[in-house]
C-alpha cells in the first residue's frame, strides 16, 4: 500500500482533535447538543486552519446515525463513512473558483430541494466562496433566504471581505485564528509518536524540540503548512531531525548568523557589524532574506524584553536561543529596541527594486551600531517646559534645579571612538543655546567693539572686551551681601520684562560680588559674546544703574581661556541632541540659522 501523506493520514475527523480553534469548538459543540443549528454558517480565516475539516466534521455530527446527545460524530456508521471517504450523496462539496456561475448555482438550487437520502440533513460546502461571481450570489441569495429545513449551507473562505453584505447577514460566522506556534510544535511531536507507534505504516523518525519549532515557525500559523513541511523533511530519510536538516532541507538560514550580527549591534561596534554582515553574506545568505531575519531577530528580543515570563510562547525558538535572546535584550530600552527593529523593517523596501541590496543593508546595520539611547516624549516636554519658564523670567523656574539629562550609554571596550562614533554625552535641552539670536552678531577677540554712551550722570571710560576678558584685572577686594544679591535678581527681573532671552542668560550666569565700582561676573566665551554685544549691552547697563541707585561697570571672570578647537566643538554639540529630536518628533529641518543670526537659504 502506497504510504499516505501526513496532512491526509491525520487529518482531524473530530471536534476535539482541532488545534487551536476551542473558540469555534465550543460554539458548535453546544449548538448539536442543544439542537439549534443554523442553516448557514461562514467560516473564515486563514489557509490551512481548520475550516473546510471543521465543515466535513460538523457534517459528519449532523448526518451521524449513531449520535444521540453528544456533539462529536462515531466515525464508525455508514454515514460517518460515506462522509470521510468524500462518496457521500447528502454532502456536496464544491470548489467555489471552478463552479462560479449562474448556471452552476442554477444546477445547485434545483439538487438541493431534494431529501436526503440517508441522512437527516443535505449539507453544502462551498469552499472559497468569495470566488463565487455577483450573478450567482444573487441566484443564491433566495435559497440562502427561504432554505428547505433539511438544508444546511456552510460557506468556507480566506477573504469575508468580499461576500456580499445580504450573504454575510444571513449566515453565523466563525473566525479562525492562527494556531500558535507551540501548539503547533506540540501536534508535530504527536505526529511523531504517533508514527512511530504504527509498525505497519508509520515511518520511524525522532524529531527533537527546536527541530518542530522551527517547522512550526515556517508553517506561519497553517496547521496544513507546518506538517507538510514535516512529511517533507521526513521524506529526506534521515532518521534523527534536528534544527540543522530543518534548515537544510526547507532552506532556512542559519539563525547563528543573526546572533553574531544583532550581538555586535548591541555592543555598538560597527566595524564588527559590518563584518559579520559580510561574513553571513559570504556564505551564501541573500541580502533581503538578512534583512527579514534581522528584523525578526530584533522582535523576538523586544517581546522577550516586554513580556519575559509568556513572550516564550509568540517566539519560535528552543530554550537555549530564549535566553540567548533575553541576555542580548538586556541593558536596552524598549523604544530603542523597536528603533532597531523598525530600521531593519524599513530596509527591506528600497532593497527589493535595488541591483544592489547589499549596500542598504550595509547603511542600515551601520546606523544600527551607532544609534544613540532615545528619551522619551514626556522627558522632552518636561525639559522643554523648564526652557519655557526660563524664558518666561518665572522666579519659581529661576530657582528650581535642572534636571539632569540621562547618561549615554558607553561604547563596548575596544568599540571605535571615531568616524560613526557619537559623542559621549549629550548638553540639557535647559541649556542656553549655542547658536545667538538673530540680530545681533557676536564680537570677535580680534576686534575691538565700540563704545557706546550709556544714560548716566557723569561720564565713564568706554567698556571694551579686552577690559573684562583677563580675570588679572579684577581686584581682589570683591564684596558680596544680600544688599547685592537683592540688586542683582532686581537687574535680572527687569531684563526679563525687556527681552527674555538675555535674561535667560543672566540667570544662568554666576555673581561674584562688587569690587569697587564694577559688578563682578562669572561666565563662559558664549554668555559673555551674547551680553557684551552691542544690543544688549546697553540694556544690562542702564538696569544695572537702576537697581544699584549709582553707575556701575560690570566685568566677568572666566577659568581657563576657550581654545577655537574647543569653542566650535561646544557650539556644535547641540547637533546630536537636535536630531534626536527630529527622530523622536520625525521632524525634518525646513531652514537653518547661520552665524550672525541670518538665515541661509
Amino acid at each position: 500500500m502506497a504510504p499516505r501523506a501526513l496532512t491526509l493520514k491525520y487529518r482531524p475527523q473530530v471536534f476535539a482533535d482541532l488545534v487551536g480553534q476551542d473558540h469555534v469548538t465550543s460554539v458548535l459543540t453546544a449548538a448539536l447538543e442543544s439542537g439549534r443549528v443554523a442553516q448557514a454558517f461562514l467560516f473564515t480565516g486563514a489557509r490551512g486552519v481548520g475550516k473546510t475539516t471543521s465543515a466535513r466534521i460538523l457534517a459528519k455530527a449532523l448526518n451521524c446515525q449513531n449520535r444521540k446527545s453528544g456533539a462529536e460524530p462515531c466515525g464508525t456508521c455508514n454515514s460517518c463513512v460515506e462522509i470521510a471517504a468524500g462518496v457521500s450523496l447528502d454532502v456536496l462539496e464544491i470548489d467555489g473558483a471552478s463552479n462560479r456561475g449562474i448556471a452552476d448555482v442554477q444546477q445547485l438550487r434545483e439538487n438541493v430541494r431534494f431529501a436526503p437520502t440517508g441522512g437527516r440533513h443535505r449539507v453544502v460546502i462551498i469552499d472559497e466562496v468569495h470566488q463565487l461571481s455577483g450573478d450567482a450570489f444573487a441566484a443564491l441569495l433566495k435559497t440562502l433566504e427561504e432554505p428547505p429545513a433539511h438544508l444546511v449551507f456552510i460557506f468556507a473562505t480566506t477573504d469575508p471581505q468580499k461576500l456580499p453584505d445580504t450573504i454575510r447577514s444571513r449566515t453565523q460566522r466563525f473566525d479562525f485564528a492562527r494556531v500558535p506556534i507551540r501548539r503547533v510544535a506540540d501536534r508535530l511531536l504527536e505526529i511523531q509518536k504517533r508514527e512511530s507507534s504504527d509498525a505497519a505504516e508509520g515511518v520511524q523518525f525522532e524529531l527533537t524540540d527546536g527541530a518542530a519549532l522551527l517547522i512550526a515557525h515556517k508553517g506561519e500559523g497553517s496547521m496544513r503548512d507546518a506538517v507538510s513541511a514535516l512529511d517533507q523533511v521526513v521524506s529526506a530519510g534521515e532518521r534523527t531531525i534536528d534544527e540543522a536538516l530543518v534548515r537544510r532541507v526547507l532552506g532556512i538560514p542559519d539563525h547563528e548568523a543573526y546572533f553574531r550580527v544583532a550581538g555586535a549591534v548591541f555592543s555598538r561596534d560597527p566595524k564588527s557589524a559590518l563584518q559579520q554582515l559580510h561574513a553571513a553574506f559570504e556564505k551564501g545568505l541573500d541580502p533581503r532574506e538578512l534583512a527579514e531575519g534581522l528584523a525578526e531577530h530584533f522582535r523576538n528580543v523586544l517581546v522577550l524584553k516586554v513580556d519575559p515570563e509568556r513572550g516564550h510562547d509568540l517566539v519560535a525558538a528552543s530554550n537555549e536561543d530564549l535566553a540567548q535572546l533575553k541576555q542580548q535584550g538586556e541593558g536596552w530600552a524598549d523604544t530603542d529596541l523597536l528603533r532597531l527593529m523598525r530600521l531593519a523593517a524599513e530596509a527591506q523596501w528600497p532593497m527589493r527594486d535595488s541591483a544592489q541590496p547589499l549596500v542598504h543593508l550595509e547603511a542600515a546595520v551601520l546606523q544600527m551600531a551607532t544609534l544613540e539611547p532615545a528619551e522619551s516624549v514626556a522627558a522632552l516636554i518636561a525639559r522643554l517646559e523648564a526652557l519655557e519658564k526660563r524664558l518666561a523670567g518665572s522666579p519659581a523656574a529661576a530657582s528650581a534645579p535642572r534636571t539632569a539629562a540621562a547618561p549615554a550609554r558607553t561604547a563596548a571596550p575596544g568599540a571605535r571612538t571615531h568616524g560613526f562614533a557619537a559623542p559621549a554625552s549629550l548638553p540639557a535641552l535647559g541649556a542656553a543655546p549655542a547658536v545667538p539670536s538673530p540680530g545681533f552678531t557676536p564680537p570677535r577677540a580680534s576686534e575691538p567693539v565700540a563704545p557706546r554712551p550709556v544714560p548716566t550722570a557723569t561720564p565713564r571710560a568706554p567698556f571694551t572686551p579686552a577690559a573684562m576678558s583677563t580675570p588679572a584685572a579684577i581686584a581682589d577686594d570683591v564684596t558680596l551681601d544680600e544688599g547685592v544679591a537683592n540688586a542683582w535678581k532686581q537687574t535680572i527681573a527687569r531684563v526679563n520684562e525687556r527681552k527674555r532671552m538675555l535674561g535667560a542668560f543672566l540667570e544662568e550666569i554666576r555673581l561674584v560680588g562688587v569690587a569697587g565700582d564694577a559688578l563682578v561676573l562669572a561666565m563662559d566665551d558664549l554668555h559673555r559674546s551674547v551680553i557684551d554685544s552691542s544690543e544688549h549691552r546697553p540694556i544690562v547697563h542702564e538696569e544695572l544703574a537702576r537697581a544699584f541707585g549709582r553707575p556701575i561697570e560690570f566685568r566677568c571672570t572666566a577659568g581657563e581661556p576657550v581654545t577655537p578647537a574647543q569653542r566650535a566643538a561646544q557650539a556644535d554639540s547641540l547637533k546630536p541632541m537636535i536630531d534626536r529630536a527630529m527622530e523622536v518628533f520625525d521632524g525634518e529641518v525646513i531652514d537653518r540659522a547661520g552665524r550672525g543670526g541670518e538665515r541661509s537659504t
